[in-house]
């Protein structure tokens, strides 16, 4: 996996910031942060598009995308779910039926409460350490 710029910067003088833009018409509207696209084998994958389907499945409460190292791909999606009495089988086959190839997860772990940092913010870089195997270095179901 290659290493990404933490902070947006200045090129030639141009303030180059880290937001992730989509047109809508005549104006533009921010979308994710580019340092969360996830590259699959050159597919590009928006985290926030996979995690807008899992939530159109029933009872699942809160889902984050991210992805983690691969040796094939370069990186792999992965997902936290919040999702009492929901199966990985049954995510996945959502997934798979609604979702292109390169953006189906190759692995959706089924947690109590979506994993934060200190500052009790989200972080998918921290998540695709914690999930880099499929074997969690902390319990968490």
């Amino acid at each position: 996996m290659g290493q990404r710029p933490k902070f947006a910067c200045a090129v030639n003088g141009i303030f180059v910031p880290d937001d992730l833009l989509a047109r809508e018409g005549s104006s533009f509207k921010i979308v994710g942060r580019i340092s969360d696209v996830i590259n699959v084998a050159g597919k590009k994958v928006n985290p926030a598009e996979v995690e807008a389907h899992l939530l159109r499945f029933s009872g699942v409460r809160q889902a984050v995308v991210f992805g983690r190292g691969s040796a094939l791909r370069n990186e792999e999606v992965a997902a936290c779910v919040v999702a009492p009495g929901i199966s990985e089988t049954d995510l996945l086959h959502f997934c798979r039926e609604g979702l292109s190839t390169w953006q189906v997860p190759k692995r959706i772990f089924i947690v109590r409460a979506i994993p934060t940092n200190e500052r009790g913010k989200i972080s998918r870089r921290e998540l695709s350490g914690r999930f880099s195997t499929d074997h969690p270095r902390s319990s968490l179901r």
